[in-house]
């Protein structure tokens, strides 16, 4: 089963000098075996074949529902000369690179707190589950909405996978402060803490690589060739 969330509406933002895209009020989908697969978290043959407890499946609906008045999906990107960013091997071979900020907002994190703290441990859990998979589906159609933005732009050249500070060997602290420097996501209402991590929690920030001779491997082709093993997104074994 899916469900889907209100309607797009891009903005255009003057920041700094430059006009900033901020997509909003858009739609994305909420998986029951995505959210499966997360709650188990793994993708070992046993876990996929194991039988789902129906009531497992009906607590799911019940806070699929209460999650979907809660998410509230919104990225802001803007596009910049490669140049002028570091470290230069992720860079050196674009010409062009978006940067990317995304988030599900807070109202859903507030709510899987307010269950653990009255003892809703699996209400908790599952809310939990529902908002990193609704992460992840906004950075997707971010990332796509990206894509057809700057289709003729890229014309003839190559595109990389969208990737994020803490992957391809870039350190989460080098990317995230490039990334929030270049971009004022308090339009989108994400800040960054001391120690580097989002608020909201259930944000997402990326890259793309644009130009003649991009290095793809850069980039999070999919989950082959990504470096990062132990993901609870990873979707093979």
């Amino acid at each position: 089963m899916e469900q889907t969330l209100s309607l797009l509406k891009i903005l255009f933002k003057e920041q700094r000098g430059n006009l900033v895209s901020i997509i909003e009020d858009f739609q994305i989908y909420l998986n029951d075996k995505e959210i499966l697969r997360l709650l188990r978290g793994g993708n070992s043959t046993k876990a996929r074949n194991r039988e789902v407890p129906q009531d497992l499946l009906h607590e799911i609906k019940e806070m699929k529902e209460i999650a979907i008045d809660l998410i509230k999906p919104r990225g802001i990107y803007n596009i910049f000369n490669s140049r002028n960013l570091v470290p230069r091997f992720l860079f050196e071979k674009s010409e062009r690179t978006v940067l990317a900020v995304c988030t599900i907002g807070e109202n859903l994190e507030k709510r899987c707190s307010e269950f653990i703290k009255r003892g809703k441990l699996s209400n908790g859990v599952i809310l939990d589950a529902i908002a990193s998979h609704a992460a992840e589906e906004t950075a997707e159609y971010v990332n796509q909405k990206i894509l057809e933005e700057i289709v003729q732009e890229t014309k003839g050249k190559e595109i990389t996978y969208r990737f994020s500070p803490g992957y391809c060997k870039w350190s989460l602290e080098e990317g995230q402060k490039l990334i929030f420097n270049f971009l004022q996501t308090a339009s989108i209402e994400v800040s960054l803490t001391k120690s580097m991590m989002m608020r909201p929690v259930k944000s997402v920030s990326f890259a793309i690589n644009t130009g003649l001779e991009v290095d793809k491997e850069l980039g999070i082709k999919n989950c082959e060739t990504c470096d990062l093993i132990n993901c609870a997104y990873r979707k093979v074994k």
